[in-house]
């Protein structure tokens, strides 16, 4: 491990190309090649396969996805003439798209159940012929269009369902955004460097960028479900900045005792590295059990997590030193750099509440007796 550090202290600016080169270059096929994930989610030989199975086997068509069109009005009732002439058109062009099995409305013998009991509100079941992962997108786009061009001022009509589900957009990455941000804001009043503080976000982003990328190539070797990189980026993302947390803040105690810059960095790998390393493997092992259950779906989200994790370790061992040697003293704050200019080195001593309850742990009862080893 030391001397992987030292390689990447001593090659900092091959090791950042490196890295970047294969975020580049994995982003670049993964564009070209397009994702392929499958979201056939069977489970052979238990009792939800079989009755699909034989719900397909004896009603063909009427296996597929249910979805659900519901229709509001307020000035009056969902049995008006003109909302179920209106309706009921709709229900029926619904019918003819590509894709539908059946539609069954509340406007015959059988659908009074599908009307609230105060009549404002009403709803129809749309059956597709194929399962939500084999839908296409159009088809259920189609339903969507169909249904909506319904809508008036007093007439609401809204979609729900696995299949409609396909044409609603996922909002991106906020969610990954917003936490990172925080991160960042929490990593700064910590550090009271912003170099310090942009380094472990920096080092996650970039491995977990790179197996993001990673896992869309995966997707055209194996079975990977639409999931996995959703669940790869929260995987990495967490242990990425944790991981790189650790060395940083040994690397920043390494600069506070007086060691050089790429001193302080080859330390700071050679021992918390080692921690950082027994840790994703750990994580990796435990994502990898999920192939016991022996489902494709999980398989390949097992090896996409642990892809995941692997390349954000990797990161953090070869990467952030060289992004260490790079920015410095500047590790340390301003006040730091100050301080150790003004007084010195300053001996590696536990502060802090953890050393306080440490020390009160430890401390020995009053009447007791020590041992004479103590």
């Amino acid at each position: 491990m030391a001397a992987l550090a030292q390689w990447c202290v001593r090659h900092r600016l091959v090791a950042v190309l490196l890295w970047l080169l294969a975020l580049g270059g994995t982003g670049t096929a993964a564009v070209i090649a397009g994702s392929a994930y499958s979201n056939d989610y069977d489970v052979p030989g238990t009792e939800s396969g079989r009755a699909a199975r034989l719900l397909a086997e004896g009603f063909p068509g009427l296996g597929g996805d249910s979805d659900t069109v519901v229709w509001h009005t307020d000035p009056g009732t969902v049995r008006a003439a003109a909302v179920e002439q209106t309706m009921t058109r709709t229900l029926a062009r619904i019918a003819d798209l590509p894709g539908i099995a059946s539609v069954a409305g509340p406007y015959d013998d059988q659908g009074a159940a599908r009307i609230s009991a105060d009549g404002h509100t009403a709803y129809a079941t749309v059956t597709f012929e194929d399962s939500a992962e084999n839908i296409d997108r159009g088809e259920a786009q189609a339903v969507v269009d169909t249904a909506g061009s319904t809508r008036t001022e007093g007439l609401r009509v809204e979609l729900g369902g696995s299949a409609i589900a396909l044409t609603e957009s996922s909002g991106g990455h906020l969610a990954e955004i917003v936490g990172v941000a925080v991160a960042a804001v929490v990593l700064f009043l910590a550090f009271g460097s912003l170099a310090a503080s942009l380094l472990p976000i920096a080092t996650a982003l970039v491995g977990v960028g790179t197996a993001y990328a990673g896992i869309v190539l995966l997707g055209h070797a194996m079975t990977v479900a639409d999931f996995a990189p959703m669940l790869g980026m929260l995987v990495g993302l967490g242990v990425g900045i944790d991981y790189a947390l650790f060395i940083v803040t040994r690397h920043r105690r390494g600069l506070k005792r007086g060691l050089p810059v790429a001193e302080a960095a080859e330390n700071a790998v050679a021992t918390t590295g080692r921690a950082v390393v027994f840790a994703g493997v750990t994580v990796c092992i435990a994502l990898l059990g999920m192939l016991i259950l022996r489902l494709d779906f999980l398989n390949g989200v097992a090896i996409a997590a642990s892809l995941t994790v692997v390349l954000t370790v990797a990161a953090s061992v070869t990467l952030l030193p060289a992004l260490l040697s790079f920015i410095g003293p500047r590790a340390l704050s301003r006040r730091e750099r100050r301080r150790l200019a003004e007084h010195g080195p300053e001996p590696e001593l536990p502060t802090g509440f953890a050393a306080r309850w440490s020390r009160s742990s430890n401390a020995t009862p009053s009447g007791w007796a020590r041992s004479p080893s103590s």
